[in-house]
């Protein structure tokens, strides 16, 4: 019973978190998704860009091996896909009707940090793992067109890239995003939680 008492009185001395505006709180969350929203742009930009890039690269120079033919439509495919990807986390992100809403628009944000979660881990390894065949398919021509040595260093140049953005930037990605997505969580969900306290 005194453990049960120490408890309560520690609860009760303990401070209590100051009320934070609610126009602050919709300022900072309009910030934080227009930023990862613009982030979001500049990606399918890049990637329209690259996409384009690959298309002239394919029509324009004379490829003769299947192999790379099926190379550049698998790297084709993968930035047609990455866009569609990009195009949908952006209306998605970019969804303000809930705002008036926020449990709702909470449940929301949640969804979207799992699902763009999965899309940069799980779905991000399967586009990897196509993009490196993509490469394996390339340099096959390749290795007939220039010699041994610069054939070597250009798969090994290749795949330390692949495994640099693989490992260590897309880690550094995925902690950024989550931790402003979860920032924008922890902020509407207190709004919210200030809201019931005052409606009790």
């Amino acid at each position: 019973m005194k453990d049960f008492e120490a408890l309560k009185s520690i609860w009760h001395d303990q401070v209590a978190l100051p009320k934070v505006s609610h126009e602050d709180v919709l300022k900072n969350v309009r910030k934080t998704r227009n930023g990862l929203a613009s982030k979001l742009l500049i990606e399918m930009l890049g990637m329209g860009i690259a996409a384009a890039v690959l298309i002239y690269v394919w029509i324009a120079s004379p490829f003769t091996m299947w192999t790379t033919h099926l190379a550049m439509i698998i790297f084709i495919c993968c930035c047609i896909y990455y866009i569609l990807a990009m195009i949908s986390n952006y209306r998605r992100i970019n969804y303000d009707k809930l705002l008036d809403k926020p449990e709702a628009y909470i449940n929301h944000l949640k969804k979207y940090k799992h699902d763009r979660y999965i899309f940069n881990t799980r779905k991000y390894k399967v586009y990897s793992i196509f993009f490196t065949a993509g490469f394996m398919l390339y340099f096959i021509e390749i290795s007939f067109m220039t010699s041994l040595w610069i054939t070597v260093l250009g798969i090994l140049l290749t795949f330390l890239w692949i495994a640099l953005c693989y490992f260590v930037l897309m880690r550094i990605y995925i902690k950024r995003e989550e931790a402003k997505l979860e920032e924008m969580i922890q902020n509407l969900e207190r709004l919210h939680k200030q809201f019931e306290d005052t409606e009790l």
